[in-house]
């Protein structure tokens, strides 16, 4: 079983060789090709010259049995006009006695005297059975048999009746007819007697012995498988040799018919003759008289020669074929010997040139994930921070109301922490750990509802040339994230133009294979969306950086650097890609690609994956509601605390999982739970998970410097960092309207920190 599994292995691993050297080599090909060519030029003469020598035999043996069919004709021509001529003769001997009425006929021929004429002239001819005189009425006068002459009537016989109706000078030839004595056959030749005026007065009749033929065939001593026959023209045999059962018969013999319809001689080959067997049949009517001669042989005795001949040739020519063969074989052994060692020296150049590209876009991948990492910690930091910030601004805002010049300070301090949030996002959007509303959209729409914002931003220099495919297939995509991603490279797009140009916005539908490079989506169907410009272009080197956070080539103050990054990550995030090309001069085209959808039916399921679930409590909002704070920062949870109690909250404040765990096992009343979804130890989920275990009405509200997973993104639940306390006051209040525990739940059972 072993052995033949690994024969069956090997057999696979040579055709799989041999078909990829076919495939790709095309000396092999042209070889294999010409190797081919010979084989068939080989086979196809051996298969020619055996056809012919086949013919040649078939043609030989038509020429032999012609030549004796003529021969036997002209025969059994001299046999029937032997046996006519004694009929004549008689004819003439009755018309120089003057016998002209059957009377006389009567008289004349009834005498023994006649009897010893007819038996000795009988006897001379060695074919002839029987002399016979007929009279009108079918009775016979005389016969060289016998004497007295018997008491017969033959008025029924075919050929008196034939005669007897048939004024004519030719004589008549009967069917056969067998002697139930003897079990021999004869025919009879008959000739009308008449009276001068043509008076039908009888018959002279000689009987032919039909085995006299069959001795005359036999001592020709004919070839195996050879066979004569004797016919009356209307396919009544006579005789034949060897003997066969069906004499007297009529054979209905398609070929015999044809070729007598259109000569008096011919040959023909039938693969059924009247003993079964195809054979090769020569025909010849004998002249005078509705007699046909055939002279056959079997078609395997004709052949019998040609098939030890042609088992040679053919023997030979396979020989000559195999030999071709092999030579053609070791050629293409030794061509693809020489070809593996060219392609494999090729094939080590371009893997070394492979590798390298790898390593490049490996380490360029790296580089982002890492990058990505760090973006990551630090925004959400920053975020942590900048909710300290804003929560505390808001309260001194509060605080100094009235105080004009104190408030256009905080105004400022206010407008800076708002860029830092915006910042923020930015490296989230790089990072992919921005949120995101993914819908069903129409990007064609979206580039058609951007045309006026898109002229008022980039001015009148600059023309905007969309070309946007007709029946694009729908992305799932958020579009305020795609929006801005239009924006930014509109924007990028009209900086390198500089003085003006033409900004073409592009959408298709692609089908990609593997990536190439790195940020390029992997293969499937996309929906893109290209941004082309006319500008200055890249260098290879500025390529190489586009996408890294705070990597610019504009003068300071005119870009942050971030607006590729932003890109990058929304087409990441999306499940999608990013693909730019561009040459110094040339221009830049920067693709974005997103993923296809199947349309209302993939937003729907999104939508039932954040919907909320059947069957939650409704409690009441009441005053002096208790909330659970729980957040590892202590900034960021006095803000919060300070923010519900301003709410008319009372405040439970937990600094980490562990501690949020034992204030959830107090009896204590708690309306509604807090928590930081990224903390250390005991994240955000696990104590969630907690809770609804203990207290399955208990609503929870995670805070989040950044994205936690779709499709745990309910923004019901979800508070994003940094928020104002109008954004915290209206979480709390729909959390105490509706306390649905099961999405806080499906959030736990994340084993992702944020």
């Amino acid at each position: 079983m072993k052995d033949s599994a690994n024969k069956a292995s090997l057999l696979s691993s040579i055709d799989k060789r041999w078909t990829a050297q076919w495939r790709l080599s095309r000396p092999i090909r042209m070889l294999v090709l010409m190797g081919t060519l010979a084989v068939a030029v080989i086979m196809a003469g051996t298969i020619l010259l055996v056809l012919e020598m086949r013919a040649k035999e078939i043609s030989d043996a038509k020429r032999e049995l012609i030549t004796l069919d003529t021969s036997l004709t002209e025969q059994t021509a001299r046999a029937f006009q032997g046996v006519d001529l004694v009929l004549s003769s008689l004819l003439e001997q009755l018309q120089t006695e003057g016998v002209d009425t059957v009377e006389e006929l009567e008289q004349a021929k009834a005498g023994r005297d006649t009897y010893l004429l007819l038996n000795a002239r009988a006897a001379g001819v060695p074919q002839l059975d029987a002399l016979t005189i007929i009279g009108a009425d079918g009775n016979l006068i005389n016969f060289s048999r016998f004497y007295p002459i018997p008491q017969v009537n033959v008025a029924d016989r075919d050929y008196f009746t034939a005669l007897r109706d048939t004024a004519t000078d030719k004589p008549f030839l009967s069917v056969p007819v067998e002697n139930r004595g003897t079990g021999t056959w004869t025919m009879y030749v008959a000739r009308r007697i008449s009276d001068p005026a043509g008076k039908f007065l009888g018959v002279v009749l000689g009987g032919v012995n039909l085995s006299y033929f069959e001795d005359l065939y036999r001592t020709l001593q004919i070839a195996e498988g050879g066979g004569i026959s004797l016919w009356r023209r209307d396919g009544v045999l006579l005789a034949r040799y060897p003997t066969l059962i069906g004499i007297g018969k009529t054979f209905a013999i398609k070929s015999f018919t044809e070729v007598l319809l259109h000569a008096n001689a011919g040959v023909y080959q039938t693969d059924k003759a009247i003993d079964g067997v195809a054979r090769v049949v020569a025909t010849r009517a004998v002249r005078d008289y509705p007699i046909v001669v055939n002279v056959t042989r079997t078609e395997y005795e004709i052949l019998s020669d040609w098939r030890r001949s042609a088992m040679i040739i053919c023997a030979a020519g396979i020989l000559c074929a195999i030999a071709v063969g092999l030579v053609v074989w070791a050629l293409a052994r030794q061509f693809g010997a020489y070809e593996a060692v060219t392609k494999a020296m090729a094939e080590r150049e371009v893997a070394v040139l492979a590798r390298e590209q790898v390593e490049a876009q490996l380490r360029q991948s790296q580089k982002l994930e890492a990058v990505g990492q760090l973006t990551t910690g630090v925004a959400h930091d920053f975020n942590n921070l900048l909710t300290a910030i804003i929560g505390n601004l808001e309260f001194l805002q509060t605080d100094l109301a009235g105080n004009s010049k104190n408030a256009r300070r905080l105004a400022a301090i206010q407008r800076a922490a708002d860029r830092a949030a915006k910042l923020t996002g930015q490296l989230l959007a790089f990072s992919r750990k921005q949120r995101l509303s993914p819908k069903v959209v129409d990007l064609n729409g979206i580039v058609d509802s951007m045309s006026e914002l898109l002229r008022s931003t980039l001015g009148g220099t600059i023309r905007i040339q969309p070309r946007l495919k007709v029946d694009l297939w729908p992305a799932l995509v958020d579009p305020t994230q795609i929006e801005l991603v239009i924006l930014n490279l509109a924007i990028n797009a009209r900086d390198a133009m500089g003085e003006g140009g033409v900004l073409t916005i592009e959408t298709d539908n692609v089908s990609l294979a593997d990536p190439d490079r790195p940020g390029a989506p992997p293969a499937g169907q996309y929906v893109m969306v290209a941004v082309n410009d006319t500008g200055t272009g890249m260098t290879p080197e500025v390529l190489a950086r586009a996408f890294d956070p705070f990597f610019t080539t504009k003068e300071p103050g005119k870009g942050s650097g971030l607006g590729l990054s932003q890109v990058y990550g929304v087409a990441q995030q999306s499940g999608g890609g990013v693909r730019i090309d561009t040459a110094p001069g040339e221009g830049t085209t920067v693709r974005i690609y997103l993923p296809r959808t199947e349309g209302a039916s993939a937003e729907a399921r999104m939508h039932d994956a954040l919907a909320m679930p059947a069957g939650v409590t409704r409690i009441p909002v009441t005053a002096g509601a208790v909330a659970l704070i729980v957040d590892d920062d202590s900034s960021v949870r006095t803000t919060l605390s300070t923010m519900a109690t301003d709410l008319g909250f009372t405040v439970i404040q937990s600094d980490n999982g562990k501690s949020a765990f034992e204030q959830l096992q107090d009896p204590q009343r708690i309306d509604v739970m807090v928590v930081d979804y990224a903390m250390p130890s005991i994240n955000g989920a696990e104590v969630a998970r907690a809770a609804r275990q203990m207290r399955p009405n208990l609503p929870v509200i995670f805070v989040t410097g950044y994205a936690v997973a779709a499709p745990l993104d309910n923004e019901q639940w979800v508070l994003q960092k940094p928020f104002r306390s109008n954004d915290f006051a209206r979480k709390l209040r729909q959390a105490l309207a509706s306390t649905d525990q099961t999405a806080s739940v499906a959030v736990g059972q994340s084993s992702e920190t944020g």
